[in-house]
């Protein structure tokens, strides 16, 4: 597989995953063994991820991811993005504020072949945490 190829993997996976919510082929994109390390997390097994993804979803059920860039090389690709939602349901035992926040992330990914068999996952969840109004600012 080319390096486009597993860009476009890739923005698949987001538009998918995320934008488009939809996890019914999300088979075609990761390997059965696929692990996705994200808030100190380790979510291992498709099935396992779809429920994560879900939980997110279900707190935040207008969160949409935009790409800004990405970098491809060595079955390896770094992609860049802002996420933006409305925190509309408990998440993770925080009661819902039905604030928006939007920030930004990126994510490694690597491939086996032409799938995705592992994703490393950093975002700034100080500065959503900040906009939804669950961390407070230190005034000086």
């Amino acid at each position: 597989m080319s390096l486009e190829e597993i860009k476009l993997t890739v923005s698949q996976f987001f538009d998918d995953v995320y934008n488009q919510r939809n996890l019914d082929n999300i088979d075609d994109l990761l390997t059965p063994g696929f692990v996705y390390h994200a808030r100190g997390e380790d979510v291992e097994g498709i099935e396992n991820f779809k429920k994560w993804i879900s939980s997110d979803r279900a707190a935040f059920p207008d969160m949409q991811f935009t790409m800004v860039d990405s970098i491809a090389e060595s079955g390896k690709v770094a992609s860049t993005f802002v996420v933006e939602g409305t925190h509309d349901k408990e998440f993770r035992g925080i009661p819902a504020t039905h604030k928006k926040f939007e920030t930004i992330g990126m994510t490694v990914f690597h491939f086996d072949g032409n799938k995705i068999k592992e994703a490393w996952v950093v975002v700034d969840g100080l500065s959503a945490a900040l906009q939804i109004g669950i961390v407070r600012r230190v005034q000086k």
